[in-house]
């Protein structure tokens, strides 16, 4: 009896384990007060904070500008077809009704070129540079009264898109101060948080990468799937008998990938080793292919870790892309190497330790070995081929969305 209710718990189980519920066991829930970007009724200053800069940029909707300074229905009604005609207007109100200042004194507000947002109505995004000081400022007292006498509930919202110092990249929702027709006036502090909370940053955004980086996660995946169990002469998948034999073979090829990745995402990162981007792409969702089918046919024996290695060369030219994406190399460029590596092994380690031991569980099991494996390999070879011809061609099947919509990561 006992030996049969261990058998259903360890059934049970294999069921589970699934790529789903995997991943899911790995992410960290975590709240922050947000906005939905352009919404009516609010304007939105973005603020970029850099060693030796601040740049920025205004927004407000149309829908919102035109009743309010009452331009709707006349010939001085801004529109998307009048921008050009009616920009120095838009910059001159702007002018008039935001003042930035340093402890010392009032910056310039240098508007660059203007953009135009088709969203709710039509947005006008007008970016500019700050300037009037020798070294950027810790302190920032902002006045801003855009639309608020002509419309009390209107609000404006302040939104720090960049800053090493306080931990802040690419930021689009997190709210730092918000305007209204009793509050015109706000101090900012641009540099409470300093190294420590620019290196956490990004630490976390490593280990976000890592987790919710489908192609990397799903790489490590193909290379966890089949440690607990061991392939004999004649083809067929065998249970290891211990977990020490599953993790040795698991510390040799993750390994290799760590190794692999943390190489050339360096030698990337500081400018010594650059490939076209989307070769780099096709080469690493090709990589998942390659090891989901040594998994139905046995490719590579001795040697995957070999293997391995080879193929984590391009995931670290991937991470790199990836970090340099995020405007976070321009700034304490060797801590945040140091951060954002050290976070992609978090997130390597953390799949491990979570997906190994349950591997571990159902090894023995008939379904895993015979139904679960086979069909994961399948699945991951399938999204591996259609990644290929997404990046080869430049199309977008939305491949990436519809995965995350089915494991509820947040796209639709």
């Amino acid at each position: 009896m006992r030996h049969c209710g261990r058998s259903a718990v360890i059934e049970r189980l294999s069921r589970a384990i699934s790529l789903r519920w995997s991943v899911a066991l790995l992410l960290a829930i975590w709240g922050a007060t947000a906005v939905e970007a352009h919404n009516l009724g609010e304007s939105y200053l973005y603020l970029q904070v850099y060693p030796e800069k601040i740049s920025g940029r205004f927004e407000i909707a149309l829908t919102d500008l035109n009743p309010a300074l009452g331009l709707s229905g006349t010939d001085q009604e801004v529109s998307e077809k009048n921008l050009d005609d009616r920009m120095d207007f838009l910059r001159d109100y702007y002018l008039e009704h935001v003042a930035i200042a340093s402890d010392q004194a009032p910056l310039r507000i240098e508007f660059t070129q203007y953009e135009y947002l088709n969203a709710r109505g039509g947005f006008v995004l007008l970016p500019f540079e700050l300037a009037g000081y020798d070294e950027v400022p810790e302190l920032l007292t902002i006045d801003y009264a855009v639309l608020f006498d002509e419309d009390p509930d209107h609000r404006g919202f302040l939104l720090i898109e960049h800053n090493w110092a306080t931990g802040t990249f690419g930021n689009e929702n997190q709210i730092s101060l918000i305007f209204s027709s009793g509050s015109r006036r706000q101090r900012l502090d641009l540099t409470s948080s300093g190294l420590w909370r620019g290196f956490l940053a990004v630490l976390i955004l490593g280990i976000e990468h890592m987790l919710l980086g489908f192609d990397h996660a799903l790489f490590l995946l193909a290379l966890l799937l089949p440690a607990v169990l061991r392939r004999e002469v004649d083809r067929t998948w065998q249970p290891v008998e211990r977990f020490g034999t599953a993790w040795a073979e698991v510390v040799k090829v993750v390994g290799a990938f760590v190794v692999g990745h943390s190489l050339t995402l360096w030698l990337s990162a500081l400018g010594w080793l650059q490939l076209p981007e989307r070769w780099v792409e096709v080469i690493i969702a090709a990589s998942i292919g390659l090891l989901a089918a040594n998994i139905l046919v046995p490719l590579f024996r001795q040697r995957l870790w070999l293997v391995v290695f080879g193929l984590a060369l391009f995931h670290g030219l991937g991470f790199a892309a990836a970090i340099s994406g995020l405007g976070v190399l321009g700034e304490n460029l060797g801590l945040s190497l140091v951060a954002f590596n050290l976070g992609i092994e978090i997130g390597v380690l953390a799949i491990v330790l979570v997906l190994l031991p349950l591997l571990f569980l159902v090894r023995r099991s008939t379904l895993y070995v015979k139904l679960f494996l086979p069909l994961a390999a399948v699945s991951m070879l399938a999204i591996s081929c259609i990644w290929v011809v997404e990046r080869s061609f430049g199309l977008d099947l939305r491949l990436t969305k519809r995965i995350r919509s089915l494991f509820r990561l947040g796209a639709p």
